[in-house]
């Protein structure tokens, strides 16, 4: 793996990210759910805690039902303050993820969108 260790604070972030994702239309289907539990599987595993620090995330943020634009900043800020962490790969991969849960469910919608164009935009000018 050519990309940095990844810490804590990022996999939160990252959980983060796909909450906001899930939630831009105001709920989560059990579709975009699942979508998540396969690319955290899939994709976000260096260590069996950091699967863990996602999904407790989640579950948190779904308990304290936060907006999606709250987690968005979240998120956003993050990446602003740890840019180290956004190389054109990691960029790359944080897209494809935000791609496929949004189209979990069915089609992208608007607000799926414009979010999908704003984190576009977010790593686009973060890439290394």
């Amino acid at each position: 793996m050519t990309e940095k260790k990844f810490s804590k604070h990022f996999y939160i972030h990252i959980a983060y990210l796909f909450y906001s994702l899930a939630m831009v239309d105001k709920k989560i289907e059990i579709d975009e759910k699942r979508k998540i539990v396969a690319i955290v599987e899939r994709s976000w595993l260096e260590t069996i805690e950091n699967k863990e620090v996602i999904y407790e995330t989640l579950r948190s943020l779904i308990k304290e039902k936060i907006t999606s634009e709250e987690a968005f900043q979240k998120f956003k800020a993050f990446v602003i303050a740890n840019k180290e962490y956004f190389t054109n790969d990691t960029a790359k991969k944080i897209i494809k993820a935000s791609h496929s849960i949004c189209e979990a469910f069915a089609s992208k919608n608007k607000s799926e969108l414009i979010l999908l164009a704003r984190i576009h935009k977010l790593l686009q000018t973060n890439e290394a």
